[in-house]
C-alpha cells in the first residue's frame, strides 16, 4: 500500500497528489500540519530525517522529493504515463521542472513565508519560536524560521524573488504561447510540477498574470483546474485556515 505524508494541496504536497490522482493509484494519505510543526516531531523525522514534505512510503521504502516521488511514480506505475512519448519531450519537461524547482517556486515560496508564516511566527513570540526553530534538522529552515521570526525578510530580497517569479511568468507565458502543455502537446509532469506555483499567481500578483496580460498561463490554469485529478487533489484536507484562527490570527 502507498503512503503519502502531506500537507495542504499546495506548493510541493499538491504536486504528488495530483500525480497519485491521475494515476488512479490507492494511497494512504497522513496529513501533516505544518503550521503545528508536526513535519518536526519524532515520529515524522523517523520517516524523513529533513522534516519535509512529502514522503511517499511504498512497501517500506520512503521516496523523497516531490519531482523524484512523481518520477518514480510514474517508472514504477506506467500506466497512464506521465511522461511525452519523445525523447525530446521528456527532455522539455525535465528542463521546465528544474526551473520551477530551482528558482520559480523557491522565490514564490519566499513571498509566501512572509506573507503567512511571518504573522504566525510574530505570534508565537521569540521564546517559543526558539524552541520551534531548534528542533528543526536543516540548517537552511532553520535560517528561514529565524528570518521571520525576526525582522523578515529585507525589501531587497523580497524585490528579487519578485524578479524572479516575474522572470518565471514570463518564461511560462512564453512556452504556453508555442504549446498547449509545458513539455509540448502532451499533458506531463511538468505540468504537474507547475502547478504548485501557478494557481496563487493571479491572486498574488495580478499585476504579472491576468487574462489580458497572460492569456495562455490562464488558458492552461483553466485547463488544468477542469482535470478530474487536479480536482480531487483540491479536495484534500485544508487546515491552514483552521489552525491560524486557532492561533489567533
Amino acid at each position: 500500500m502507498l503512503e503519502l505524508y502531506h500537507a495542504e494541496p499546495i506548493a510541493n504536497s499538491v504536486k504528488v497528489l495530483i500525480c497519485l490522482f491521475e494515476k488512479g493509484l490507492e494511497f494512504e494519505s497522513h496529513y501533516v500540519n505544518l503550521l503545528n510543526f508536526e513535519q518536526h516531531r519524532p515520529e515524522y523525522l523517523a520517516i524523513h530525517p529533513d522534516g519535509i514534505v512529502p514522503a511517499l512510503r511504498d512497501d517500506g521504502v520512503v521516496v523523497t522529493e516531490s519531482s523524484v516521488i512523481n518520477e518514480y511514480l510514474d517508472d514504477r506505475y506506467p500506466s497512464p504515463s506521465l511522461k511525452p512519448d519523445s525523447a525530446l519531450g521528456r527532455a522539455r519537461m525535465r528542463t521546465w521542472t528544474k526551473w520551477v524547482d530551482d528558482y520559480f517556486g523557491p522565490y514564490s515560496s519566499r513571498i509566501g513565508w512572509q506573507m503567512l508564516l511571518r504573522p504566525l511566527a510574530q505570534k508565537l513570540g521569540p521564546d517559543q519560536m526558539a524552541n520551534r526553530i531548534a528542533q528543526v534538522p536543516m540548517g537552511d529552515r532553520q535560517k528561514k524560521w529565524a528570518t521571520i521570526a525576526g525582522d523578515g525578510f529585507s525589501e531587497a530580497e523580497l524585490a528579487e524573488a519578485g524578479r524572479w517569479v516575474a522572470e518565471g511568468v514570463t518564461r511560462l507565458e512564453r512556452i504556453l504561447e508555442r504549446n498547449a502543455w509545458t513539455a509540448g502537446d502532451d499533458y506531463s509532469l511538468s505540468d504537474i510540477a507547475t502547478y504548485c506555483v501557478a494557481p496563487g499567481l493571479p491572486r498574488m500578483t495580478p499585476h504579472l498574470v491576468s487574462l489580458e496580460q497572460t492569456p495562455n498561463i490562464m488558458r492552461w490554469l483553466e485547463a488544468m483546474n477542469a482535470r478530474p485529478a487536479v480536482q480531487k487533489a483540491l479536495g484534500m484536507p485544508n487546515k491552514i485556515g483552521e489552525t491560524l484562527r486557532a492561533a489567533g490570527l
